[in-house]
């Protein structure tokens, strides 16, 4: 859907900024517990979703349809409860930030930033990515975010401004090439998430749960042109309300091989730490996402080892 400045647009950034300005007031407990009944009310009232989420979670867990239905539920409920924390950015601001996400293992971003080539952080739609890119920068690491505009233009006006009071920047993915060749000669850091469908060459398919999804290679593209190194990292939530930002070490580019193998083969890597992080904590992942829906195309390659359903 286009991004619109109709009158329908508008009545709903009235409400969610409105909704956002109470948010930011409350106590975490309240926006959590306020997130989770929003999600609770999507869940309900969500079929097509709620259907896919539970047909995913059964392809790609294996698990039984009472666990799917379960692990759905669960999954309504935390992004219930990340859009809330998103409304309440301004909140998270500063120290709040700094309470709210622990960074552990953090070394090896510093390391990767040290080399002075930019990083590439590779991430995927799990946890609380927007708090994430928030800590990072309260750590002394810049982040810039490459995104697609939301459809309410003022809702994104607002998004890219809470993010920059934060020190993320923001860049639209159409035509974004000259940006991220800026962020990185800066020595900024770059986010990737690698979780999305990619709907349009060009597109790699990688196994991901033993099916084949399209997935962007434009991360790997930049690592091996540019030598800039890849870091893993991923948010998870904790019991007592609070999330851990995790890195991982350096995803270490494929030395043999002709280019579009090594591209191939540092995706691949990539998505496997996805996997993993899924199969740790699944009802943080999107999997009201249609991951699976872009088959390959004439004379497009699945790749080794990997299911091509209908």
């Amino acid at each position: 859907m286009a991004r619109s400045y109709g009158p329908g647009r508008r009545a709903e950034a009235v409400v969610l900024l409105g909704i956002s300005g109470l948010l930011q007031r409350a106590p975490t407990r309240m926006r959590i517990g306020f997130g989770h009944a929003l999600g609770e009310i999507a869940h309900r009232a969500d079929r097509r979703h709620r259907e896919l989420a539970r047909a995913n979670l059964v392809a790609a867990l294996g698990v039984g349809a009472d666990e799917a239905a379960r692990i759905t539920r669960r999954t309504f409920r935390f992004f219930g409860r990340v859009l809330a924390e998103t409304l309440a950015m301004p909140a998270y601001l500063g120290e709040a930030c700094d309470r709210a996400v622990r960074v552990v293992d953090v070394e090896h971003l510093a390391r990767a930033f040290a080399r002075g080539r930019g990083v590439l952080v590779c991430s995927a739609h799990i946890g609380n990515w927007e708090l994430a890119g928030l800590r990072q920068c309260r750590a002394g690491f810049p982040m810039d975010y490459i995104s697609r505009p939301l459809d309410n233009p003022w809702l994104y006006d607002r998004l890219v401004a809470w993010r920059a009071q934060g020190g993320i920047r923001t860049h639209e993915k159409h035509g974004a090439a000259r940006s991220m060749m800026k962020t990185l000669r800066e020595g900024r850091s770059l986010a990737f998430v690698v979780d999305q469908n990619m709907t349009s060459p060009p597109r790699l398919f990688v196994p991901f749960f033993g099916r084949a999804a399209a997935t962007p290679p434009t991360m790997a593209h930049l690592a091996l042109r540019l030598e800039v190194p890849v870091v893993p990292a991923w948010t998870y939530p904790e019991a007592d309300g609070t999330y851990t930002l995790q890195y991982l070490p350096e995803i270490e580019p494929p030395a043999a091989g002709t280019f579009d193998e090594r591209v191939y083969a540092l995706t691949l890597a990539a998505t496997r730490h996805v996997e993993d992080w899924v199969r740790a904590h699944p009802d943080t992942w999107m999997w009201l996402h249609d991951r699976w829906k872009t088959r390959p195309g004439p004379g497009e390659d699945p790749g080794p080892g990997v299911t091509v359903t209908a």
